[in-house]
Protein backbone atom coordinates (compact mmCIF):
# COMPACT_ATOMS: atom_id res chain seq x y z
CA UNK A 1 0.00 0.00 0.00
CA UNK A 2 2.61 2.42 1.13
CA UNK A 3 4.54 1.33 -2.51
CA UNK A 4 1.64 2.13 -4.23
CA UNK A 5 1.36 6.06 -2.63
CA UNK A 6 4.99 6.37 -3.22
CA UNK A 7 4.94 6.00 -7.05
CA UNK A 8 1.63 7.92 -7.09
CA UNK A 9 3.44 10.81 -5.88
CA UNK A 10 6.50 10.43 -8.18
CA UNK A 11 4.27 10.69 -11.43
CA UNK A 12 2.31 13.60 -9.54
CA UNK A 13 5.64 15.15 -8.97
CA UNK A 14 7.29 14.15 -12.28
CA UNK A 15 4.18 15.57 -14.72
CA UNK A 16 4.33 18.87 -12.54
CA UNK A 17 8.05 18.95 -13.67
CA UNK A 18 6.87 18.55 -17.38
CA UNK A 19 4.42 21.19 -17.45
CA UNK A 20 6.51 23.63 -15.87
CA UNK A 21 9.30 23.26 -18.53
CA UNK A 22 6.63 23.51 -21.81
CA UNK A 23 5.89 26.56 -20.29
CA UNK A 24 9.22 28.46 -20.45
CA UNK A 25 10.70 29.93 -23.76
CA UNK A 26 13.45 27.54 -25.22
CA UNK A 27 17.10 29.34 -24.11
CA UNK A 28 19.27 30.89 -26.77
CA UNK A 29 22.17 28.40 -27.94
CA UNK A 30 25.29 30.32 -28.26
CA UNK A 31 26.74 30.83 -31.86
CA UNK A 32 23.25 30.10 -33.86
CA UNK A 33 21.23 32.54 -34.98
CA UNK A 34 17.96 32.54 -33.59
CA UNK A 35 14.84 33.29 -35.24
CA UNK A 36 13.95 37.32 -35.58
CA UNK A 37 17.82 37.61 -35.57
CA UNK A 38 18.65 38.72 -39.70
CA UNK A 39 15.30 41.11 -39.04
CA UNK A 40 16.65 42.76 -36.19
CA UNK A 41 20.24 43.27 -38.10
CA UNK A 42 18.14 44.62 -41.08
CA UNK A 43 16.48 47.39 -38.44
CA UNK A 44 19.95 48.35 -37.62
CA UNK A 45 20.71 49.24 -41.25
CA UNK A 46 20.24 52.67 -42.56
CA UNK A 47 20.56 54.10 -45.90
CA UNK A 48 21.92 57.88 -46.72
CA UNK A 49 22.19 59.29 -50.17
CA UNK A 50 25.42 61.88 -50.18
CA UNK A 51 25.79 63.93 -53.02
CA UNK A 52 29.37 65.39 -53.32
CA UNK A 53 29.43 69.38 -54.18
CA UNK A 54 33.35 69.46 -54.99
CA UNK A 55 34.71 66.81 -55.53
CA UNK A 56 34.31 63.35 -57.55
CA UNK A 57 32.24 60.63 -56.03
CA UNK A 58 33.67 58.02 -57.44
CA UNK A 59 37.31 58.85 -56.29
CA UNK A 60 35.67 58.33 -53.22
CA UNK A 61 34.03 55.13 -53.58
CA UNK A 62 37.27 52.77 -53.18
CA UNK A 63 38.02 54.47 -50.01
CA UNK A 64 34.56 54.46 -48.73
CA UNK A 65 34.65 50.82 -49.21
CA UNK A 66 37.42 50.29 -47.16
CA UNK A 67 36.02 51.69 -44.25
CA UNK A 68 32.33 50.50 -44.30
CA UNK A 69 31.69 47.19 -42.18
CA UNK A 70 31.67 43.87 -43.57
CA UNK A 71 27.57 44.29 -43.93
CA UNK A 72 27.58 47.84 -45.51
CA UNK A 73 27.21 48.15 -48.88
CA UNK A 74 27.72 51.23 -51.93
CA UNK A 75 26.15 52.22 -54.70
CA UNK A 76 27.51 55.03 -57.13
CA UNK A 77 25.54 57.31 -59.14
CA UNK A 78 27.50 59.29 -61.68
CA UNK A 79 24.53 61.47 -63.26
CA UNK A 80 24.29 63.17 -59.86
CA UNK A 81 27.95 62.55 -58.46
CA UNK A 82 26.19 60.44 -55.34
CA UNK A 83 27.26 57.76 -52.93
CA UNK A 84 24.31 55.72 -51.55
CA UNK A 85 25.46 54.54 -48.36
CA UNK A 86 23.78 51.24 -46.40
CA UNK A 87 25.42 50.79 -42.75
CA UNK A 88 25.04 50.17 -39.03
CA UNK A 89 24.57 54.10 -37.85
CA UNK A 90 27.55 53.99 -36.14
CA UNK A 91 29.96 52.94 -39.23
CA UNK A 92 27.25 55.46 -40.91
CA UNK A 93 28.35 58.15 -38.74
CA UNK A 94 32.09 57.89 -39.11
CA UNK A 95 31.57 57.13 -42.88
CA UNK A 96 29.68 60.48 -43.28
CA UNK A 97 32.39 62.55 -40.93
CA UNK A 98 34.88 61.56 -44.06
CA UNK A 99 32.83 62.21 -46.95
CA UNK A 100 32.45 65.62 -45.67
CA UNK A 101 35.95 66.32 -45.19
CA UNK A 102 36.87 64.75 -48.43
CA UNK A 103 34.03 66.95 -50.77
CA UNK A 104 36.29 70.15 -49.64
CA UNK A 105 36.40 72.73 -52.28
CA UNK A 106 39.03 71.96 -54.59
CA UNK A 107 42.54 73.46 -53.82
CA UNK A 108 45.67 74.15 -55.94
CA UNK A 109 48.37 71.21 -55.59
CA UNK A 110 51.82 72.01 -56.05
CA UNK A 111 54.36 69.40 -57.86
CA UNK A 112 58.05 69.10 -58.07
CA UNK A 113 59.60 66.55 -60.32
CA UNK A 114 63.09 64.93 -61.23
CA UNK A 115 63.87 63.24 -63.65
CA UNK A 116 66.87 61.05 -63.42
CA UNK A 117 69.45 58.86 -65.11
CA UNK A 118 71.17 56.49 -63.10
CA UNK A 119 73.90 54.16 -62.79
CA UNK A 120 76.06 51.98 -60.77
CA UNK A 121 78.76 52.89 -62.55
CA UNK A 122 80.56 56.44 -63.11
CA UNK A 123 80.81 59.66 -60.47
CA UNK A 124 78.48 61.80 -62.20
CA UNK A 125 76.32 62.76 -59.01
CA UNK A 126 73.68 65.74 -58.88
CA UNK A 127 72.29 64.88 -55.91
CA UNK A 128 74.27 68.02 -54.33
CA UNK A 129 71.57 70.22 -56.20
CA UNK A 130 68.79 68.63 -55.37
CA UNK A 131 66.15 68.85 -52.54
CA UNK A 132 68.31 67.39 -49.26
CA UNK A 133 64.73 65.36 -48.56
CA UNK A 134 64.83 63.80 -52.05
CA UNK A 135 68.87 63.61 -51.58
CA UNK A 136 68.06 61.56 -48.42
CA UNK A 137 65.16 59.30 -50.45
CA UNK A 138 68.11 58.83 -53.12
CA UNK A 139 70.20 57.58 -50.40
CA UNK A 140 67.81 55.01 -48.53
CA UNK A 141 66.26 53.64 -51.18
CA UNK A 142 68.29 52.93 -54.23
CA UNK A 143 72.33 51.28 -54.64
CA UNK A 144 72.86 53.33 -57.65
CA UNK A 145 76.14 55.63 -56.93
CA UNK A 146 75.74 58.09 -59.49
CA UNK A 147 73.16 60.37 -61.10
CA UNK A 148 72.38 62.35 -64.36
CA UNK A 149 69.66 65.44 -64.39
CA UNK A 150 67.55 64.71 -67.30
CA UNK A 151 64.74 67.27 -66.58
CA UNK A 152 62.78 68.69 -63.41
CA UNK A 153 59.71 70.66 -63.24
CA UNK A 154 57.59 72.84 -60.83
CA UNK A 155 54.32 73.30 -61.58
CA UNK A 156 50.58 73.73 -59.84
CA UNK A 157 47.28 72.38 -60.40
CA UNK A 158 43.72 71.48 -58.90
CA UNK A 159 42.26 68.86 -57.21
CA UNK A 160 40.46 66.97 -60.45
CA UNK A 161 42.23 68.34 -62.89
CA UNK A 162 44.52 66.77 -65.95
CA UNK A 163 47.47 67.53 -66.58
CA UNK A 164 50.06 67.35 -69.14
CA UNK A 165 53.33 68.56 -68.41
CA UNK A 166 56.79 68.55 -70.26
CA UNK A 167 59.94 67.77 -68.52
CA UNK A 168 63.28 68.23 -69.86
CA UNK A 169 63.40 68.26 -73.60
CA UNK A 170 62.69 64.14 -74.02
CA UNK A 171 60.02 63.45 -71.26
CA UNK A 172 56.09 64.18 -71.41
CA UNK A 173 54.32 63.62 -68.50
CA UNK A 174 50.45 63.25 -67.86
CA UNK A 175 47.78 62.40 -64.77
CA UNK A 176 43.93 63.45 -63.11
CA UNK A 177 45.14 64.48 -60.03
CA UNK A 178 43.11 63.16 -57.41
CA UNK A 179 41.69 64.46 -53.53
CA UNK A 180 43.84 64.91 -50.58
CA UNK A 181 42.62 63.01 -47.81
CA UNK A 182 42.40 63.48 -44.13
CA UNK A 183 45.71 61.22 -43.61
CA UNK A 184 47.36 63.20 -46.63
CA UNK A 185 47.28 61.14 -48.93
CA UNK A 186 46.82 61.98 -52.92
CA UNK A 187 46.59 59.69 -55.89
CA UNK A 188 47.48 60.35 -59.49
CA UNK A 189 44.92 58.60 -61.76
CA UNK A 190 46.11 57.18 -64.64
CA UNK A 191 50.24 58.45 -64.69
CA UNK A 192 52.09 58.30 -68.28
CA UNK A 193 55.58 58.94 -68.65
CA UNK A 194 56.63 59.14 -71.71
CA UNK A 195 60.21 60.08 -73.36
CA UNK A 196 60.35 61.04 -76.95
CA UNK A 197 63.74 61.59 -78.74
CA UNK A 198 64.17 62.78 -82.81
CA UNK A 199 65.58 59.33 -84.03
CA UNK A 200 63.23 57.38 -81.59
CA UNK A 201 59.07 57.00 -81.52
CA UNK A 202 57.23 58.14 -78.00
CA UNK A 203 58.52 55.13 -75.77
CA UNK A 204 56.34 54.90 -72.81
CA UNK A 205 58.21 54.09 -69.26
CA UNK A 206 55.46 54.23 -66.77
CA UNK A 207 51.96 53.43 -66.79
CA UNK A 208 49.88 53.10 -63.67
CA UNK A 209 48.49 55.01 -60.53
CA UNK A 210 50.08 57.05 -58.01
CA UNK A 211 49.44 57.09 -54.29
CA UNK A 212 51.62 60.25 -52.77
CA UNK A 213 52.05 61.21 -49.38
CA UNK A 214 51.92 65.02 -48.88
CA UNK A 215 55.00 66.67 -48.35
CA UNK A 216 57.28 63.16 -48.98
CA UNK A 217 59.07 62.36 -51.99
CA UNK A 218 57.90 59.31 -53.85
CA UNK A 219 60.50 57.63 -56.00
CA UNK A 220 60.46 55.59 -59.04
CA UNK A 221 63.08 53.41 -60.15
CA UNK A 222 62.20 52.46 -63.69
CA UNK A 223 64.25 49.96 -66.31
CA UNK A 224 66.46 51.66 -68.54
CA UNK A 225 68.78 50.94 -71.73
CA UNK A 226 68.07 47.41 -70.95
CA UNK A 227 71.10 46.85 -68.49
CA UNK A 228 70.53 46.01 -64.60
CA UNK A 229 73.71 49.04 -63.98
CA UNK A 230 71.32 51.94 -65.10
CA UNK A 231 67.52 52.89 -64.66
CA UNK A 232 65.29 55.58 -64.45
CA UNK A 233 64.39 57.48 -61.52
CA UNK A 234 61.09 59.48 -60.94
CA UNK A 235 61.00 61.44 -57.92
CA UNK A 236 57.67 63.53 -57.24
CA UNK A 237 56.87 65.64 -54.12
CA UNK A 238 53.79 67.29 -53.71
CA UNK A 239 52.60 70.02 -51.41
CA UNK A 240 49.23 71.40 -50.41
CA UNK A 241 47.15 73.94 -48.21
CA UNK A 242 46.19 70.48 -46.45
CA UNK A 243 49.48 69.65 -45.53
CA UNK A 244 49.12 69.96 -42.04
CA UNK A 245 46.87 67.06 -41.71
CA UNK A 246 43.67 69.06 -40.31
CA UNK A 247 40.50 68.22 -42.04
CA UNK A 248 38.27 71.24 -44.09
CA UNK A 249 36.67 71.89 -41.14
CA UNK A 250 39.39 72.04 -38.46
Amino acid sequence: MRAAVAIRRALAALALLTAAGALQPALAQPGRAQPGDAQQEAETQIRHAFTLQHQRADDALEWMQNEMSPQGTIELQRATNTLVLRDRSSVLEHLLALLRDFDHPRQQIEFEIFILEASRRGSGDPRSELPAQLTDELGNWLAFTSYRLLGEGQFEATEGENVRYEIGTEFRLGFRVGTVLLDRRLKLYGVEIERSRSAVLDERVFNGHLNVWVGKPLVLALPYRGSDASGLVVAVTVRSPREDGLGAGD
